[in-house]
């Protein structure tokens, strides 16, 4: 599950869910794994739905709205990854 789950709205990619995850240590399959038991959550008949991703990945390689996304870690100096995803 995302350690800390942020909504942005008004962005000029419109309303995002940026979702960071404290991945230690950070790999490409541990945030997988992550990912796949949020994505189980928020399916499994809890009425959540799981948005196409605008990017996932490390924190340090995000390309979608880099200042915010850089704002918003500050929250979560720890997490070492993040989901950006269109909200619905």
């Amino acid at each position: 599950m995302a350690d800390h789950i942020f909504r942005l709205k008004d962005t000029p990619v419109g309303t995002i869910l940026v979702k960071f995850y404290q991945i230690e240590p950070y790999s490409d399959d541990a945030f997988m794994r992550a990912q796949a038991l949020d994505f189980l959550q928020a399916t499994a008949g809890s009425g959540n739905s799981w948005s196409l991703s605008l990017y996932q990945g490390s924190i340090a390689a995000n390309p979608v709205l880099p200042e915010a996304i850089a704002q918003l870690h500050a929250r979560c100096p720890t997490c070492t990854a993040v989901r950006i995803e269109q909200a619905l």
